[in-house]
């Protein structure tokens, strides 16, 4: 082969090459038709949600605050503390309120003691006041007896002065009658009655002494006659025997005799004393007898009368004094009831005043976590109930154990919100786990709120109505804590196990609507299989947040062309060199 056929074959080689790349090159990029993207009919869950962006906050919690003000002495938990139900949290300085109630006692104490020194009074006076009345009464019914019985007198007595001058004469008769039967008595005792007994007595006496003085002789002879044998001891023992007995009744004999003298004596003075007394009554009937003959009637009896009267319009006069009394009685009373009154003002204050003694000591009223201390040891704090800022809190105690996420729902959605209604729950940081929920309560007013629309150049501010929902966690989990945002899905409505497409895929509005079917064609083309579309008429249920239940029309599997998406480009980020 020549050089020249070398050369030409040399060139033509590369040449040959960079056709045939730039035919692969032209084949590479030319452009391909344009695949349909098909959605595929299946059967699932249609829903409908509100979605909304909330707090978390504990269904219960407490501002723990104290009703006294004061110093705190005292701080025994801190937060994140598990506390119970009546446990002590605080104690704030109680010497202040001590010295109140010390001082308050002594009040009361001085209080009882009037209030005790007003009812004896008052006992005192209403006793005093019953007897007056009572004995002014019987004055009154005795003084109206005394002149009712002068004005019956004033009426008889003329009769009554006949009467009363027989009965002296009567009663002079015989007081004079008595005096001669006690003289003639002391005539018979010491003339026959008193001479006769002690003759009888003295000679009794005599006869003892002459026993004794025989037996004397008696007892001299048997003892010269024992002497000489001529008797035995036992006559001269019964000698003496006898002597005794003598003597003995010489001394009665003797008592008896002075008995006698002493009872004559007696006898003798009763006697004259009785005599003494019949005179006294005889003088006393005589002038009783003089006074009756004597007395002036008319006079007399209009004088007692007059008394009389006189006598009863004072025991009336005294009666209404004593009636008088009752207002006095009434006004001491009325003074106990005021110590009374002092007294129990004093106790009430007392009772409130121990209350705030024993509120120096903060306990929980609620089962709880401790999320927030709001002061420190040695703070001042104001009272609860005793300030307009209503107080310094303590702490902040949330029962952890049931969560709830408050949300603002627009009004445009409001009435859709129903209690009970089923709620997905999630937090940023439990990303992929949903807290099942429910709505708990829905606000019957709304809350104003502002939201702001606009370009750079421009802003214009709208009023959103939106209305506050409650969202009640089921279950308790320690993954939600206080204050975390929570996304609340709402579930208003769901069909499960229904035909359904994509939301894009049913053109139309109302129960009836419009969808692409894609049909794949029997024989591919050079490009490709082609795909063929076909309009059908479906009928719509439920209308869902990303698909739409199909209720006839459609059928599990088959394919349906989305409608074309009409917003602006999408653009694409390339690492190297930015967007396009």
């Amino acid at each position: 082969m020549s050089t020249k056929s070398r050369w030409l074959i040399g060139c033509s080689l590369p040449l040959v090459t960079l056709v045939a790349l730039g035919f692969v090159v032209a084949n590479k990029f030319k452009p391909k038709p344009e695949a349909i993207r098909v959605e595929t009919v299946s059967k699932g869950t249609v829903e409908v949600k509100v979605v909304e962006t909330g707090t978390i906050e504990p269904l219960r919690k407490v501002e723990v605050k104290s009703k006294v003000g004061g110093r705190v002495l005292k701080l025994f938990v801190k937060e994140g503390d598990f506390v119970r139900q009546g446990q002590k949290l605080a104690t704030i300085d109680p010497q202040e309120i001590n010295s109140q109630v010390a001082a308050l006692r002594a009040q009361l104490t001085g209080s009882q003691a009037r209030l005790s020194a007003a009812r004896k009074s008052t006992s005192y006076q209403q006793s005093q006041t019953s007897a007056g009345i009572s004995q002014n009464r019987q004055a009154v019914n005795s003084a109206l007896s005394r002149l009712r019985s002068a004005e019956a007198e004033a009426k008889v007595q003329p009769v009554l002065t006949n009467q009363s001058i027989a009965i002296s004469q009567a009663n002079l008769e015989a007081a004079q009658s008595n005096l001669k039967l006690q003289e003639d008595n002391l005539r018979l005792l010491m003339e026959n009655t008193h001479p006769q007994t002690l003759v009888n007595v003295q000679s009794a006496y005599d006869r003892a002494l002459a026993q004794t003085e025989n037996t004397r002789r008696t007892i001299a002879r048997q003892k010269a006659l024992l002497e000489k044998g001529f008797v035995s001891q036992q006559v001269v023992d019964t000698a003496q025997t006898d002597l005794l007995v003598a003597e003995a009744q010489v001394r009665e004999a003797r008592q008896r005799l002075d008995r006698i003298k002493a009872t004559n004596e007696l006898e003798v003075t009763n006697a004259r004393s009785q005599i003494a007394s019949a005179r006294s009554q005889v003088r006393q009937q005589e002038a009783t007898l003089l006074q009756a003959q004597t007395s002036v009637l008319p006079e007399t009896k209009r004088r007692e009368l007059e008394n009389a009267r006189a006598a009863y319009a004072q025991a009336r006069a005294q009666l209404r004094g004593a009636d008088a009394g009752i207002t006095q009685d009434a006004m001491r009373g009325d003074e106990a009831v005021a110590s009374l009154a002092g007294v129990e003002q004093l106790q009430k204050q007392l009772d409130e005043l121990l209350v705030r003694q024993n509120d120096t000591t903060i306990i929980a009223s609620m089962d709880g976590v401790i999320t927030k201390k709001y002061t420190e040891e040695g703070e001042l704090i104001t009272s609860a109930i005793g300030s307009f800022s209503s107080g310094s809190p303590l702490y902040q105690i949330s029962d952890l154990s049931t969560m709830l996420v408050k949300i603002n729902v627009n009004e445009v959605d409001i009435q859709k919100m129903k209690v009970g209604t089923i709620t997905e729950v999630t937090v940023d940081s439990s990303r992929g786990t949903i807290f099942m929920g429910k709505v708990s309560k829905v606000a019957p007013a709304a809350s104003n709120a502002t939201a702001s629309s606009g370009s750079a150049a421009t802003t214009s501010s709208q009023t959103v109505i939106r209305f506050p929902v409650e969202i009640q966690v089921d279950k308790s989990d320690p993954r939600l804590k206080p204050g975390m945002s929570a996304r609340c899905a709402v579930i208003v409505n769901r069909e499960k196990d229904v035909v359904r497409v994509p939301k894009n895929c049913v053109k139309g509005e109302g129960k009836t609507g419009t969808a692409d079917i894609v049909t794949p064609t029997v024989k591919p083309t050079k490009d490709g299989a082609t795909e063929t579309v076909t309009v059908r008429t479906v009928e719509v249920g439920l209308r869902g947040d990303d698909f739409v239940e199909v209720k006839s029309g459609l059928k599990e599997g088959e394919k349906v062309r989305p409608a074309a998406f009409n917003g602006p480009k999408r653009q694409t980020i390339e690492m190297n060199n930015g967007p396009n």
